[in-house]
């Protein structure tokens, strides 16, 4: 008899957040797209604290000793499970630490974080922008997602998660205050397609962001989002300044109203992370801005609609447990 496709590493850390979040086996089904055969056999799974399961009864993988490792590694801030995995003395499964990690009540996946905390106000934004929009399904197949990303010469400024050691204080990113070169660029994509990038200059305003708009956008709306379709930007000056917001009502174009400090709501932000790993893979650093631009763009055109079509899938889950926290932040 087959076999179902194997839950994803991904999976399996959203369905311990719903699960903890009080959320039901077929809800969870229900966002993520997967059986509550396979959810259920895996939150059974896990009341056995770190044994892999076999129809063979096999015994105990890990060790105490292996799970003091494990947790060592993660604490650290400084590992992924890829590299959790790499760095362990002995042969494991990248599944098999991501359930000891998951079953180590001292130890939380978490974002670094980039901002100041989310107050009443804008959770009590997030929460009512979730229930407006938690009977979504298709309509999220015509929005269009756009961000600004600024690409640095001698490496990317953020996207990083790490395991956070809940007796610790959490970690902060730094930001560069000067030195190396950088581009900044602005890119969109939707369930059918992605916009060309486009090259925005320091200090740019918002006629200038509009002519971004109008060589990139107004155009290819229809085609990547079908008719009807709907602008997403962030709440940034030159976005919702009253000349921009006059602009795309002389262009009929359909927005998105979108609460403040919710980067973790929009999937282009997942997007330009993925294409940060592919431009900074191996610790890459460039030379020129030129040479980074060509990578950039190299790396763009190769991601696949897929990967396109995933990330907007995932809006339903984002509602789905903007909801479930009560407006605070995300684990996107």
């Amino acid at each position: 008899m087959p076999t179902g496709k194997p839950l994803s590493d991904y999976q399996l850390g959203q369905i311990d957040l719903l699960h903890k979040q009080g959320a039901s086996q077929s809800r969870i089904s229900q966002f993520l797209g997967c059986s509550q055969s396979a959810i259920s056999n895996y939150l059974n799974s896990k009341t056995h604290q770190g044994l892999e399961t076999t129809s063979y009864g096999r015994p105990k993988i890990l060790t105490p000793r292996d799970e003091r490792q494990i947790s060592k590694l993660a604490a650290t801030g400084q590992y992924s499970i890829r590299e959790i995995q790499r760095e362990l003395p002995f042969t494991v499964s990248k599944h098999t630490v991501h359930r000891s990690l998951t079953n180590n009540t001292g130890l939380e996946w978490r974002k670094k974080l980039t901002q100041p905390p989310l107050t009443q106000r804008h959770k009590g934004a997030r929460l009512e922008f979730a229930r407006k929009h938690m009977s979504w399904d298709k309509e999220w197949q015509k929005v269009i997602f756009t961000d600004e990303k600024k690409f640095n010469l001698d490496g990317p400024d953020g996207y990083s998660y790490y395991w956070h050691h809940l007796k610790k204080e959490p970690e902060i990113f730094s930001k560069r205050q000067a030195g190396g070169g950088s581009v900044m660029l602005w890119g969109g994509f939707g369930y059918n397609g992605k916009t060309e990038l486009a090259s925005i200059p320091p200090r740019t305003d918002s006629l200038g962001y509009q002519e971004v708009l109008k060589a990139n956008l107004i155009r290819e709306g229809p085609k990547i989002g079908g008719r009807g379709w709907i602008f997403q930007q962030d709440n940034a000056s030159i976005h919702a300044s009253r000349s921009t917001m006059d602009f795309l009502a002389r262009k009929n174009v359909r927005t998105l109203p979108w609460p403040a400090r919710s980067p973790d709501l929009n999937p282009k932000e997942n997007l330009w992370a993925e294409l940060s790993r592919g431009v900074y893979s191996h610790g890459r650093q460039y030379r020129t801005k030129q040479e980074l631009e060509r990578q950039i763009h190299e790396e763009w055109a190769n991601i696949p609609l897929e990967t396109l079509q995933n990330l907007n899938d995932s809006m339903k889950r984002r509602i789905f447990e903007l909801i479930l926290i009560q407006g605070g932040f995300t684990k996107y």
